[in-house]
């Protein structure tokens, strides 16, 4: 089934005539074409309009047309609302769906006062939609993943005392760029000694030293679709506890993925994870959810949390990523993504995560 057979499927099911796409990453969705702007309408029927500028138009023309869609640049000045209005009245739509979840207030008025029939909220069924990946999509992903591995091995090489998370964080965004990256799939963590303990930390000038705990957390792109890898390495050596809290983090994923299956529900497996951390004394320092799903945004559903009620199913993408943060001293997150595919659970990052001693 094509994406505009599964936009129009989902209309005809919400009993809606058609649905306008004003841009970002569901209009990216619609037409597979990454980095497009523009306007799109899907009817009920399966018929599609793409309405996009000259920045656009030639690719557009190449990509998205052999889908089944009507591509057309408006004429200078026309807006996009004006072109939205012409195909509300040729197909006689008396209900147009809207993004409310994507769509600003101002855009909302615009189109309210542009189209001669009734905007209706289409809530998160884009999201549903993409809740699925295609293989289309899985195999994006994993391309954007081998690209991020390949990096990361190099990366390793270039890790000791001295180097700055700044210079390492861009040698790796470098890395990436080279093997074939469309660009970070979000903005690359990588923190050392302390600084490991912030979840989300920002790189800074801080000087790796030995006996560091180091993570990091990155991700490449391949044809707008993003990939996310966490790995923790330690720098020369590491304590006891540091070995301890780094297996605790390691078995508490081994956990995670365990659980993580079809009809699964998402704050099921995150607890399947979390006990292992609260087993071992670290429960107050595992703050954050278990995983989430990933595709042309790094954060989509459905998710693996605390309080999740999402019931996993074929064609889920979910990250596992426990963490024990411990604050002041070093933090350790270990993270890879699982695929529910037709045939199997397949992990999809192929990179060791036994403890790395650099």
């Amino acid at each position: 089934m094509t994406r505009l057979e599964k936009i129009s499927a989902m209309l005809r099911e919400r009993q809606l005539d058609a649905v306008v796409v004003t841009g970002g990453d569901n209009l990216v969705y619609a037409t597979a074409m990454p980095g497009l702007e523009g306007a799109a309408v899907v009817a009920a029927d399966g018929e599609g309009w793409l309405f996009t500028d000259s920045r656009y138009i030639e690719d557009a023309t190449n990509r998205v047309a052999p889908m089944g869609w009507h591509v057309v640049m408006p004429e200078v000045g026309r807006p996009y609302t004006a072109c939205v209005e012409q195909v509300v009245r040729d197909k006689g739509v008396k209900s147009l769906a809207f993004e409310d979840l994507k769509m600003t207030y101002a855009e909302y008025q615009k189109y309210l006062a542009a189209v001669s029939c009734s905007l209706v909220p289409v809530g998160n069924a884009f999201e549903l939609l993409r809740e699925v990946k295609e293989q289309e999509e899985v195999d994006c992903i994993e391309k954007a993943q081998r690209i991020a591995e390949k990096a990361l091995d190099e990366l390793y090489g270039l890790i000791k005392p001295g180097v700055t998370e700044m210079e390492m964080a861009g040698e790796l965004e470098y890395r990436m760029r080279k093997h074939g990256s469309g660009g970070v799939s979000f903005s690359t963590i990588f923190v050392s000694g302390p600084k490991s303990a912030l979840p989300h930390g920002v790189p800074g000038d801080r000087v790796v030293q030995k006996g560091d705990f180091i993570v990091i957390d990155f991700g490449a792109t391949y044809n707008g679709y993003g990939s996310d890898m966490t790995r923790t390495v330690a720098v020369g050596e590491a304590t006891d506890e540091m070995r301890k809290v780094y297996a605790t983090v390691l078995e508490a994923q081994k956990r995670g993925i365990e659980a993580f299956e079809v009809g699964a529900v998402g704050k099921d497996v995150h607890n399947a994870a979390a006990a292992v951390i609260e087993k071992a004394g670290y429960g107050q320092y595992f703050g954050h959810g278990l995983g989430h799903s990933l595709g042309l945004l790094i954060h989509e559903n459905p998710r693996a949390s605390r309080m999740s009620e999402d019931k996993f199913k074929v064609g889920n993408i979910i990250t596992m990523e426990p963490g024990i943060y411990l604050p002041g001293r070093f933090g350790v997150r270990i993270e890879d993504m699982l695929y529910l595919s037709p045939s199997g659970k397949v992990n999809l990052t192929k990179m060791p995560k036994e403890l790395l001693i650099l």
